[in-house]
């Protein structure tokens, strides 16, 4: 795939997850209200970092040095931050504990696990949330679902910008590059169509 494909399919990917997690944020209010300034603000925001991921993956090949490497994953982290903006800031304990301990493989098996554990706190925090607001329902189950998609996948995106060293970085990405990019239009086209699912299921 040349690099301006790259870019542009990252681009496209982040319009898509920008759009999902904005209907999912209306999806979960229990007062929702609509404003263009709010909607366009999440959209670009998942835009540039999903873009900001393809650069740091070009940039990563190309300057292989530690220093250059330890600085282009410095700007991936810079550029990560939007989407933590407002409301998303509670999430951002999550996906950086999560970050580390799925991509980060020179912690030991034990540090990376307690990392995962503990990024699960506030997730399941919400998910309650979310049940003590809609109740059991297929519904509320969607909401939780889409949720867990919409971070898993942001998680499995910042990966140029979390392995930290660059001939694992390579080999990884020669190996799962086609995978990784099923992976997340799956999820995707998933969450989307569950949302729609369950929402016309209970009319909420």
């Amino acid at each position: 795939m040349g690099k301006s494909k790259v870019v542009v399919a990252a681009l496209t990917g982040g319009l898509a997850l920008g759009v999902i997690s904005r209907l999912w944020m209306r999806w979960i209010s229990t007062d929702p209200e609509f404003s263009w300034s709010g909607t366009i603000f999440i959209v670009i925001a998942f835009m540039i970092f999903t873009t900001n991921q393809s650069i740091v993956f070009l940039l990563r090949k190309k300057f292989t040095g530690k220093r250059s490497s330890l600085l282009v994953r410095t700007f991936g982290v810079i550029f990560s931050l939007p989407i933590f903006g407002a409301a998303g800031a509670i999430m951002f304990p999550t996906v950086a504990l999560a970050s580390v301990g799925t991509w980060n493989n020179t912690l030991g098996k034990r540090t990376r696990g307690v990392l995962l554990l503990l990024s699960l706190v506030m997730p399941i925090k919400i998910s309650s949330d979310i049940i003590s607001d809609f109740g059991w329902r297929i519904s509320s189950l969607g909401r939780i679902l889409l949720f867990a998609a919409i971070y898993s996948v942001v998680t499995l995106v910042t990966r140029p910008t979390m392995t930290p060293f660059r001939d694992e970085f390579s080999q990884a990405s020669k190996l799962s590059r086609g995978k990784r990019i099923f992976l997340f239009v799956a999820v995707l086209c998933i969450g989307l169509l569950f949302l729609l699912f369950t929402v016309g299921l209970s009319g909420n």
